[in-house]
């Protein structure tokens, strides 16, 4: 048997083809000759183990080459995380507003096109929030997406202020709408609120948003960055910050999102886990001289918080996050952290996305992630987010239709 074939090929991480293809001849000789199957001659703990380091995509291989080889992928999904997969979506600008979108696996390290036979037709412009959710807002509707591959949308009634740029976030079991409102509403700074477990399309007004936020109270102005209870926005340019309970439906005092020890003149917000972090550019914007990274933490008083410095974008990386030949500002980053990933790159749609891995609390193994298609070209837009994506979220993308092409 070609054994010590398929370790050398699984063990450096190379396309197992060949050892399915091997291991699948063997299984269909002994059908033949009227045996039973017999069980894979590698070690079920050693297999499992050597699978646990595979891509998700490989693992899909893996199930169908026999009994044995289907056992060893559901012992090996023990030892394996949810992989944080980066997503880029290309949305036209006019009607319908189809998606197409590509992903990257880290795992791999590949770019990898998703096709499906049935894209949702928006009748809106998709956005993103707080990494994992995707949402498209207009008077008729307010559709909203937070499953890994974001196949499934849901359409509920659109909030009763009327809103063109608002803070739009699922916390727990809510889906929050906060400012962004148009002008001739009376309250500039309205939140509302639908428990999307309940069944009911009923929107709730909420505590409005602190009158210090009334001159940003908007998606553009604002970072937001979710956890399973609470929801925290800063203003990027200030760092003044809240953070909004959905049990109280209220809004904490004032919160400054400031490092004393370094000056910033942009910042954004996101949580990795239960841990809240915050990049922030250092300079200005027609001479940025870094991104800065931090772990916020509170501190005996509520109101007071802790900056514990986790890393800092390499020069290298900044260069190709801003575009070596781009003279417009870098005004702004987006921030996108599941996982143990982080992932930025320029709001203003050039340079490269830069990625990280968190490490015993610092980041690490920093990496840019250059795919010429993944930039917008005349006629689109682009939406980046990411999602932690696991063997049965694969499974079930395959049961609805979703087709996989890895990118060379």
């Amino acid at each position: 048997m070609l054994v010590g074939d398929q370790l050398l090929l699984l063990t450096h991480r190379r396309p197992i083809t060949c050892a399915l293809l091997s291991e699948s001849h063997l299984m269909e000789d002994k059908n033949k000759n009227g045996e039973e199957e017999e069980e894979c001659s590698i070690d079920s703990d050693i297999l499992a183990s050597i699978l646990s380091n595979l891509p998700l995509l490989d693992l899909d291989s893996a199930c169908h080459v026999s009994k044995s080889w289907n056992r060893a992928v559901f012992f090996s999904l023990r030892r394996l995380k949810s992989t944080p997969w980066l997503f880029v979506y290309k949305q036209r600008t006019f009607s319908p507003y189809t998606l197409a979108a590509t992903a990257y696996d880290p795992k791999s390290e590949k770019w990898i096109e998703l096709k499906t036979a049935s894209p949702v037709e928006h009748v809106s412009a998709a956005r993103s929030s707080h990494s994992t959710l995707l949402y498209a807002l207009s008077p008729a509707k307010l559709s909203f997406s937070v499953d890994a591959f974001h196949l499934s949308w849901r359409h509920v009634a659109p909030p009763r202020v009327w809103r063109i740029d608002p803070v739009v976030a699922v916390v727990g079991r809510c889906l929050m709408v906060a400012g962004g409102v148009c002008e001739f509403e009376d309250d500039r700074l309205a939140v509302e609120l639908l428990d999307v477990e309940s069944g009911e399309e009923a929107w709730e007004r909420c505590e409005s948003m602190p009158r210090y936020l009334s001159g940003s109270a908007s998606s553009t102005w604002l970072s937001v960055a979710v956890s399973a209870e609470t929801m925290y926005v800063t203003e990027k340019r200030s760092g003044v910050a809240c953070c909004f309970d959905p049990e109280t439906k209220s809004w904490t005092e004032l919160l400054d999102f400031s490092p004393g020890d370094c000056r910033l003149y942009s910042r954004v917000i996101g949580f990795v886990g239960n841990r809240l972090l915050m990049a922030g550019i250092t300079g200005d914007e027609d001479n940025p001289t870094g991104i800065e990274l931090w772990e916020v933490a509170s501190t005996e008083s509520p109101m007071k918080l802790k900056f514990e410095s986790i890393g800092s974008m390499p020069t290298a990386c900044l260069e190709k996050l801003r575009g070596i030949d781009s003279d417009w500002p870098l005004t702004s980053i987006v921030f996108n952290a599941v996982g143990d990933m982080v992932y930025m790159n320029n709001a203003a749609e050039t340079g490269e996305i830069v990625a990280a891995e968190m490490e015993g609390g610092k980041l690490c193994k920093w990496r840019t992630l250059r795919y010429a298609d993944a930039r917008g070209h005349a006629g689109e837009r682009l939406i980046v987010a990411c999602s932690n994506v696991s063997f049965s979220d694969l499974k079930r993308a395959f049961r609805d239709d979703l087709r996989f092409s890895v990118m060379v």
